[in-house]
């Protein structure tokens, strides 16, 4: 039931160096399907006990979600239009008789 309209490209999260930095494997290519790509910059609050000035940030965040074959790991990179995104949850979804049709994923926006 699930038929892929994009391609992107992932990286398999290998484990961490020993500075504690992840590392990834080889970029392998991914047939998706796009739900949501939204990215924003978004204000972000500071406690106001740590700051005098109460200051903020600017944070990138992307609330995106694609439909894929390719079961992911948590912490896989994704890349797709010209965006570096974060598995950060897996769900997946059968037919109704049911059979695995695909995985839902959801990203976040990773910092650069």
């Amino acid at each position: 039931m699930f038929a892929p309209n994009r391609m992107g490209v992932y990286k398999q999260k290998t484990g961490r160096n020993l500075d504690g930095e992840e590392t990834y494997g080889p970029v392998l290519p991914l047939p998706l399907s796009v739900v949501r790509l939204a990215a924003s910059s978004e204000k972000t609050s500071v406690r106001s006990d740590s700051s005098a000035s109460r200051g903020q940030a600017d944070q990138m965040v992307a609330e995106s979600k694609i439909l894929t074959g390719q079961l992911l790991g948590v912490d896989d990179l994704i890349e797709l239009v010209g965006m570096t995104l974060r598995v950060v949850g897996i769900h997946p979804r059968f037919t109704v008789s049911g059979a695995l049709d695909h995985y839902e994923v959801s990203l976040e926006h990773v910092a650069e």
